[in-house]
């Protein structure tokens, strides 16, 4: 078997024959491989934790600089949700959520009192729904001097809760007293409530809308 040597003295002679440029070349290129080996696995890893430890820092200090705004403006916040309060009591007082009928004719014969206006019926009539309020009409019927009338629409007018007067009418007092002239008449107003959620359509009605034909108009039964 032939057997191999390495002489170091002929290796070493053989590396100082090697040209001083490619010398140059291999150890450039050796220290460029253990500079991206490095530059890989140790300094790689530093700079994407660095990176995501910034993008942290950012969020972190944008947190804490809008409780910091909102500490500051945190009296300014809380006189505004105050007046948003008041301004929607103010609102329900307008617009209540249920019909309250028994206040409304509280209301309506409390003004008739301070009117000196003789209010003789008061009846409800059903709730029309909208979209996000339903109306509640009521007729009023009353007995009075012409002025005396007059003074309980303007009271009606500035009641807290919105009601609207859609018509009335008058007519002498049958019932004649000596040195007064009364009227009588008939007033249908409509009050307001305000639903919390859209009522929904009657299924019965839907059928019914569907059975019609182009001309708005139910088949005629056979």
């Amino acid at each position: 078997m032939m057997k191999l040597s390495l002489d170091p003295t002929e290796i070493k002679k053989k590396i100082i024959k090697i040209p001083t440029i490619y010398k140059l070349i291999f150890c450039l290129f050796f220290n460029g491989l253990i500079f991206a080996a490095l530059f890989y696995y140790l300094i790689m890893p530093q700079i994407e934790t660095k990176r995501l430890l910034n993008e942290e820092h950012a969020k972190l200090k944008q947190q804490l600089d809008n409780m910091v705004a909102i500490k500051n403006n945190m009296e300014k916040f809380r006189k505004e949700y105050a007046q948003l309060q008041e301004m929607l009591q103010q609102t329900l007082k307008q617009l209540p959520e249920t019909k309250d009928i028994p206040n409304l004719l509280r209301n309506v014969s409390t003004l008739g009192t301070e009117t000196r206006l003789k209010i003789t019926y008061f009846e409800p009539k059903p709730v029309q729904n909208k979209e996000f309020y339903a109306e509640l009409p009521f007729t009023i019927r009353y007995n009075g001097p012409f002025h005396h009338i007059g003074y309980f629409f303007d009271g009606i007018r500035k009641l807290e809760r919105i009601i609207n007067v859609t018509s009335f009418s008058l007519a002498p007092d049958p019932k004649k007293v000596a040195g007064k002239l009364n009227l009588t008449g008939e007033c249908t107003a409509k009050t307001y409530v305000y639903l919390k959620q859209q009522p929904k359509q009657d299924k019965k009605e839907g059928k019914k809308d569907e059975k019609k034909d182009d001309k708005g108009e139910a088949p005629a039964k056979k």
